[in-house]
């Protein structure tokens, strides 16, 4: 990091701290002293770098190593292992190649190796002795951590507990979870520790203390440790040849010496080891576990680093399991509110004013969590909640029409407008959408100023100090990490990613009922996801069922005319020709619902002269009705409807024919007619076998039945179900009143209710 001039006094507040984002700190040209680094040409075999500290472990000086093939430096024995090297994936980090002994020494040894920039990179590190049953332990540990953790529910329990057993397994004398902001600075969010060491739990660190070259190497290796804060860096020799190119990238080395300010950071906090494992998501460093031990050096054995890491990564995975499903709770509860309130504007010819309702508002504070929300349109404002008064907030609607394009968001508005510094208290953070770029129509939800403590470990403003120990000024980590709190002012909670969906999905959903009644479009699908299931659940079940009855009817009774047609007399030739009519009808029928359910066109919709379409509706019973002396009564006209004629004559061909079918009375009656709304109610009532309560909601359910014996018909018990589907997609509801051997009323409407209950 570089030092900057002013008035040739050097503070930390006019240092260029950016420098810190450029150190190359996978460049150290230097590695720990617990163990020894040679690098390999992959082309040529031959060593062109050796740890200075190299003789310790492999027996020969860095000037007998350098430049000599590998296989002679390692000896015969190894040979056939190092001939393998090239065939190995070593491309993601070393790999624990080897635990052998050299000749004449009885010390073991673990060498890894991994390949990086035209390298082969070995790393010798003592083997310890493992005591018995040691491995067996450490797994049943690892096992009953991991199902512990898994228990939890929610992102917040998982790591209180998670650095709770991480310590006991560790046995470091702190363990914290760190959480990254967006900016790069963060926040202990868990800690565990030793009772009389100082708590950081809840402390902000600025984005300086971790820059961003550390965080791209954290994320690079599941596991860093640093036995020994205090260690003094062995030198990483080359040779002198044109193969040597520059410095060793050690960005997956183990033994990679660390920065300088990160060691001294360290020191200052009292730590002396250190073992680090990071948390990742989506590809992404999502914060750290980071252990701490401040009594002494402390050296974790390999196995136990092997643990650690795949600890890592399963801790990653349930993190992010974890976050996801408070996540997909959030969606949930929004996606019902989205879809009610979609729903609700699909049935108003005015989006705009249907919005201003108090219904709409309800559920648009409900969709995404502020104190406020404000509905323009038609040059009117509707508010909920928490909200400025209506000349400023008159003047905010007009600035964000102008600024979103089609969603804004930031959590700091008075930064922003200046105008806005009045209403911070109501309006410091604003999520807004424009559905309709050619209208003045806004939605916007306000979240108030969080004036807020936020503690810091230390003076962020000063993430480095000055020294002139040696007359010369130089930066060096911070000494104090003392509580330091900083007033946040003009700014609120911040906007998550899935409130800006959300409120992204509701202006384009607006959009979308808008252009469907401008023409632009016929339809969008307003069903919910359950709607949906239950249409998909009859598209495959009910095509199968119907169409092969319709297909086997069709066919019987086309061999029965052009076989025994002669034979036939007027009545029954009639008869024949009126079977294959409603067989035809039925199947166009079926089709028709079935490319609905599947989201394909549909009829136009039209004004019904219902009076005709019972007409059509009675003509196919006509010959049962004269037979059975039955008495059709019509008390008054129906009148007209908005809606699809073929699918309103099949509620009413299927009510009729129920209330024919079911009716074992020596006098037989039907009754149709309409009760005065709003909406209108329609029905089809008769004096016929009734339906007991219990069946009443049942009867309207796919394939459900309630046959008496004696009135036993053919039929899967489709009827109603379909009816009821037909009724909801006019926007209206069906539902019957009986007394079972007093008959039955079924009503149903062909348009929205504001309110009603089941009768």
């Amino acid at each position: 990091m570089g030092e900057a001039d002013s008035g040739g006094i050097v503070t930390a507040r006019n240092v260029d701290l950016s420098s810190c984002d450029r150190e190359l700190v996978q460049y150290p040209e230097a590695i720990q002293p617990h163990g020894a680094m040679l690098t390999v040409d992959e082309q040529s075999d031959r060593v062109l770098h050796a740890s200075a500290n190299c003789a310790a472990f492999i027996g020969k000086p860095p000037e007998a190593v350098i430049g000599a093939p590998i296989a002679s430096v390692l000896g015969p024995g190894w040979r056939e292992l190092i001939g393998s090297l090239h065939r190995m994936p070593l491309d993601s980090g070393p790999v624990n190649i080897a635990r052998e002994s050299f000749v004449g020494s009885d010390q073991g040894w673990h060498l890894f190796a991994h390949r990086c920039g035209g390298l082969i990179i070995l790393e010798f590190e003592k083997a310890e002795p493992e005591a018995a049953g040691a491995a067996s332990n450490l797994y049943s540990e690892v096992r009953a951590d991991l199902a512990a953790l898994q228990a939890t529910e929610g992102v917040q329990p998982f790591f209180d507990l998670a650095v709770e057993r991480i310590r006991a397994f560790t046995g470091y004398d702190r363990v914290m979870a760190y959480r990254f902001a967006e900016d790069g600075s963060g926040q202990v969010i868990a800690e565990a520790r030793r009772e009389d060491l100082e708590p950081y739990l809840g402390l902000h660190y600025p984005a300086t203390d971790i820059p961003a070259p550390a965080r791209r190497l954290f994320a690079l290796s599941w596991v860093r440790h640093l036995p020994d804060v205090g260690y003094t860096p062995v030198p990483l020799l080359a040779a002198n040849s044109p193969l040597v190119t520059g410095p060793v990238d050690m960005s997956f080395a183990s033994l990679r010496s660390v920065s300088v300010m990160y060691t001294g950071y360290l020191k200052n906090m009292g730590v002396q080891s250190t073992l680090v494992m990071p948390l990742v998501k989506e590809g992404r460093l999502w914060g750290l576990i980071s252990a701490m031990h401040h009594a002494a050096p402390r050296h974790i054995s390999h196995q136990m680093r092997m643990a650690a890491e795949f600890l890592a990564h399963t801790l990653s995975l349930l993190m992010s399991a974890k976050e996801d499903a408070e996540q997909f709770e959030r969606i949930s509860a929004r996606k019902a509110a989205a879809d009610e309130l979609t729903r609700l504007l699909t049935n108003e010819a005015d989006v705009g004013a249907a919005l201003r309702t108090s219904g709409s508002l309800d559920l648009l504070n409900a969709l995404i969590d502020a104190g406020g929300v404000v509905v323009l349109s038609g040059g009117d404002l509707a508010t909920r909640g928490d909200t400025p008064a209506p000349g400023p907030l008159l003047e905010l609607t007009n600035w964000l029409l102008d600024h979103a394009t089609p969603v804004f968001a930031t959590d700091r508005l008075p930064g922003l407008n200046s105008a806005a510094q009045a209403i911070a208290k109501q309006a410091s953070g604003v999520l807004a959408v424009r559905p309709l770029p050619d209208q003045p129509m806004l939605i916007a939800w306000l979240r108030p100023e969080q004036i807020e403590d936020v503690q810091w470990a230390g003076d962020p403003r000063k993430p480095v100090e000055i020294s002139e120990a040696d007359g010369m000024q130089r930066l060096r980590p911070r000494n104090s990490f003392a509580l330091w709190k900083e007033s946040v002012q003009g700014r609120a909670v911040p906007w998550r990613d899935d409130d800006k969906d959300a409120a992204t999905r509701l202006a384009t959903a607006i959009a979308e009922i808008v252009a469907a009644r401008k023409g632009r479009i016929d339809r969008i699908n307003r069903a919910l996801d359950a709607s949906h299931s239950e249409l998909s659940h009859y598209t495959d079940v009910a095509s199968a069922e119907l169409k092969e009855h319709l297909r086997g009817i069709h066919h019987l009774t086309t061999s029965l005319r052009r076989r025994q047609g002669e034979a036939l007399d007027e009545e029954g030739r009639q008869q024949v020709a009126t079977i294959l009519k409603l067989t035809q009808r039925m199947d166009a029928l079926v089709d028709a619902l079935l490319d609905r359910s599947r989201g394909g066109s549909e009829a136009a919709s039209e004004t019904v002269d219902l009076d005709a379409v019972v007409d059509d509706a009675l003509a196919p019973f006509a010959r049962r009705i004269a037979e059975d002396r039955i008495d059709v009564r019509r008390p008054m006209r129906l009148g007209a409807a908005q809606g699809h004629r073929e699918w309103i004559g099949e509620v009413f061909t299927n009510l009729i024919g129920n209330a024919i079918r079911y009716n074992d009375k020596p006098e037989r009656w039907i009754e149709i007619g309409v009760e005065d709304g709003p909406p209108p109610r329609y029905y089809v009532r008769d004096n016929g076998v009734g339906i007991a309560d219990a069946d009443q909601q049942l009867i309207f359910q796919m394939f459900h039945r309630v046959d008496q014996p004696e009135q036993r018909a053919d039929g899967a018990g489709a009827g109603l179900a379909m009816t009821r589907r037909i009724v909801a997609h006019h926007g209206g509801r069906i539902w019957v009143q009986s007394r079972p051997g007093e008959g039955s009323t079924f009503y149903f409407t062909l348009a929205p209710e504001a309110e009603h209950g089941d009768a």
